[in-house]
């Protein structure tokens, strides 16, 4: 009778732990639909390049498109509180902090290579 009650701690402890080690995914859905560029920031001031050339189309099916300028991305995304993660096909994963997402516009921030970088989308 100990050990049924062993084993049944054991289990629920190991399905306990599985359960955490998921990923969340609230697939927010205001990121749902089309965004163009509007504004790309370094540091809060004007980064100098051009954001009315980046393009991203979320979709409700968990895969995402993004383009900016000549290259071209598709992958799946998720979202978990105030971070969007992003995994194009054959790569590592990466995430960038969710300032702003209302359905109307998304503000991204990103650091790359120590540079804080900040993209304003518009729903298109």
């Amino acid at each position: 009778m100990k050990k049924i009650r062993l084993y049944t701690i054991l289990f629920a402890a190991l399905a306990l732990g599985l359960a955490a080690c998921r990923q969340a995914n609230d697939k927010n859905p205001a990121l749902l639909g089309k965004w163009q560029g509007t504004e790309w920031l370094l540091f809060g001031q004007p980064s100098g390049m051009d954001a009315a050339q980046v393009f991203f189309e979320f979709s409700e099916d968990g895969s995402y498109s993004a383009q900016f300028g000549e290259q071209h991305q598709q992958g799946v995304w998720r979202t978990e509180k105030d971070k969007l993660y992003t995994t194009e096909k054959g790569k590592k994963e990466i995430m960038v902090k969710l300032l702003k997402a209302d359905g109307a516009s998304l503000e991204f921030e990103m650091n790359r290579g120590g540079q804080q970088e900040t993209l304003k989308l518009q729903k298109k």
